[in-house]
């Protein structure tokens, strides 16, 4: 498994992607495996189509089934993995929930919807970073790629739960990357625009997708493969000093006015 610029830059490498499944994290785990990495996909879903994708192209993958939100079972998912493969050396936490919930004003927003929203995007990145930087320290390397997004540096207008959970990523991965730096480790996040997905043409109407691209400087949609090549950059060789920063991927939608 090569990259595009033939070279088997995580070769040897193991990188754990949650939310795998489908959509951005499985095209992430196709880019990582095209780099040599063996991937590991954490989802509530079965990954199956994901493995099948990866093994197909020649690539080593496994999907573990797991609520990346529960501390215990991503312990031991951990686990799984270091026990099965001796170590882990990249981790995206990709897992996340925003096309599904429902736009409206903050003031509308239930508190059990609030607490769902921290508890996925917020909590998660938390516990499965807690639980995959300990063989990361006792190695003195590691990679983690946050997914944060947009939202957080324009503020999208009823959607406050979703924006303050993303400001959270941002917060925790500068965080991280000054208290994991000492233990060789770079921790960094990429926050996409508006990516065209099965699940947000499924969610989100083609004309807001369309206005939205229309807003960018470089107006074409975003696809997953665009985030998915920025993971890998960040995940590889080539960003060997790059830490605590935030990758926007967005075709220069926030830049500002013109």
């Amino acid at each position: 498994m090569v990259s595009a610029n033939g070279q088997q830059t995580l070769e040897g490498q193991v990188a754990v992607v949650t939310g795998g499944a489908r959509a951005i994290g499985r095209e992430i785990c196709e880019t990582l495996a095209r780099r040599g990495a063996t991937v590991v996909s954490l989802d509530l879903s079965d990954s199956a189509d994901t493995v099948a994708a990866v093994e197909a192209a020649g690539g080593s993958a496994a999907g573990i089934v797991c609520d990346v939100t529960d501390e215990e079972r991503v312990q031991a998912a951990v686990s799984e993995v270091t026990d099965r493969y001796g170590r882990l050396d990249v981790l995206v936490n990709n897992a996340g929930v925003f096309s599904t919930m429902e736009r409206r004003p903050f003031w509308e927003i239930p508190v059990d919807e609030w607490d769902l929203m921290m508890r996925v995007n917020v909590r998660s990145v938390f516990v499965v970073s807690k639980a995959a930087s300990a063989p990361m320290r006792a190695a003195k390397r590691g990679r983690i790629v946050n997914i944060a997004s947009n939202v957080f540096v324009f503020g999208m207008p009823d959607f406050m739960h979703y924006v303050a959970s993303k400001g959270a990523v941002v917060g925790i991965t500068r965080a991280m990357a000054r208290e994991l730096g000492r233990f060789g480790i770079a921790v960094n996040a990429v926050s996409p625009g508006l990516v065209t997905t099965e699940v947000t043409e499924e969610t989100v109407p083609a004309e807001y997708r369309e206005r939205v691209a229309a807003g960018q400087c470089l107006q074409q949609p975003l696809v997953p493969s665009d985030i998915a090549q920025a993971v890998a950059y960040l995940a590889g060789p080539e960003a060997r000093l790059v830490t605590g920063q935030n990758l926007l991927v967005n075709g220069g939608a926030t830049m500002g006015p013109s």
